[in-house]
């Protein structure tokens, strides 16, 4: 098995696409306020995914030693943070915003500046 990891403008081109994509979305699906009497706890069904990409960036990213699985670890955050974010954009609550920001700031934390080049 090959045990190299991509090479590091892949890492930033994937995370470039994403970030761009959820800002795509949130363009699309951004609206005007949401009324007050709109089911809010829908807006929960983001939480599990915030939660784990953040536990998969502090901690289990830094731990690992193996480049294809950090890039797999790597990749499974963001999706994570962006279906987070889509399920608050989706969902309609009024705790879109403040999810969509979230969301936002779980996916910037994944900048590829965490890799480190070894000559």
């Amino acid at each position: 098995m090959n045990q190299q990891a991509p090479a590091l403008h892949v890492w930033w081109l994937i995370w470039a696409a994403i970030t761009a994509a959820f800002f795509l979305a949130v363009g699309i699906f951004e609206t005007a306020a949401t009324p007050a009497g709109t089911l809010s706890w829908l807006a929960l069904m983001a939480l599990p995914p915030f939660i784990a990409s953040a536990v998969i960036r502090f901690g289990l990213l830094p731990g690992v030693t193996a480049p294809p699985k950090k890039f797999i670890f790597f990749l499974l955050g963001l999706a994570l943070a962006e279906s987070g974010g889509f399920f608050a954009l989706i969902l309609s609550s009024p705790w879109k915003t403040p999810l969509a920001a979230a969301a936002l700031v779980l996916i910037i934390i994944y900048i590829p500046a965490f890799i480190i080049r070894r000559p």
